[in-house]
């Protein structure tokens, strides 16, 4: 069977551009590392691709909602150190002039800190993480508690602003794993349905230092319940109630902190999967761009060769 010439320019037209596309496409893999750039090149392959991504996405959510979390623990876990702290020395202060030897002027300066300190208290109650409160439940645009005042400016009540106080914030850690990343107000201060009780921090703290104000008098038939004594009692069972709360939260935060660990390794694994099934081996690459370079060079040879050998024949 005769082959003409034009069937042999479109054979060396169609073997060029096979090879110049092949070398196109490894620079490519080269250049970005992957060898999967459509879905149809290889089903298989990027089906696992398109499922390395999603888990990766995933991955990358529940760090953000970890990293949120551990922000909002560390602010409430700061806070209520602060607070115990800052009822250590209410009850160290109260114990200073629960005796003979004070007087009604040591009594009085106790009491005017006292106030001081439940003002403290209020800012700490009120406080925010960024724009949110701390303590208010899971309505944290609104200030968990509001204050009422006398003509003197002094703190006669509290009130928690909103039901909204007992809420527990969620935050997904991983699939099908969900953890409250606060603690509601009502644990902490005042618990709901208990106000004004020797349960509530604010009722408590607010007596104490009306008693020592009044000499360490309680009022009339409130000897037993308001007594600085008593006061102090309660105090103490409200520390204990606020540093559980604390113990929750620190082992939150361990809690965290090690998935956080565990999702970065699973990032790593996931990202290994993602480069192998979208990804191209190195050595391979250059290796198969030599070959497709020398079988591309020895064609244009070849053709080279062949034209001028058709060129002298016509001639001669």
């Amino acid at each position: 069977m005769r082959v003409s010439h034009l069937q042999q320019h479109q054979s060396f037209v169609r073997d060029v551009e096979q090879r110049l596309y092949n070398m196109t496409r490894i620079q490519q893999e080269l250049g970005t590392g992957k060898s999967l750039f459509q879905p149809s090149e290889d089903v298989v392959s990027a089906d696992k691709a398109l499922n390395a991504r999603s888990q990766l996405e995933s991955i990358a959510q529940y760090q953000r909602n970890i990293e949120n979390g551990q922000g909002f623990v560390s602010a409430a876990d700061g806070k209520l150190t602060s607070i115990v702290d800052l009822i250590n020395e209410i009850d160290a202060l109260a114990l200073s002039v629960d005796n003979d030897h004070a007087t009604a002027e040591d009594r009085t300066f106790a009491a005017q800190e006292l106030n001081q300190k439940l003002e403290s208290l209020m800012e700490y109650a009120n406080a925010q993480f960024g724009d949110r409160y701390l303590f208010a439940g899971h309505g944290t645009l609104q200030s968990p508690f509001e204050i009422e005042r006398d003509e003197n400016g002094l703190i006669t009540n509290v009130t928690a602003a909103s039901e909204s106080i007992e809420g527990k914030i969620y935050r997904t850690i991983d699939e099908g794993e969900n953890v409250a990343i606060n603690v509601t107000g009502d644990r902490i201060f005042q618990p709901t349905g208990e106000e004004n009780t020797a349960s509530d921090l604010f009722y408590v703290i607010r007596n104490l230092r009306d008693t020592i104000a009044n000499d360490n008098t309680p009022p009339d038939g409130e000897e037993e319940t308001l007594s600085t004594h008593a006061l102090r009692a309660n105090l103490d069972d409200i520390r204990n109630r606020i540093v559980e709360q604390q113990t929750y939260l620190g082992s939150l935060g361990q809690r965290l902190n090690n998935k956080l660990a565990e999702l970065s390794a699973s990032k790593i694994d996931w990202t290994d999967r993602l480069e192998n099934a979208q990804g191209a081996e190195m050595t391979d690459l250059v290796s198969r761009l030599a070959v497709e370079e020398g079988v591309y060079n020895a064609l244009v040879a070849i053709q080279s060769r062949v034209l001028n050998r058709s060129l002298i024949d016509y001639l001669g």
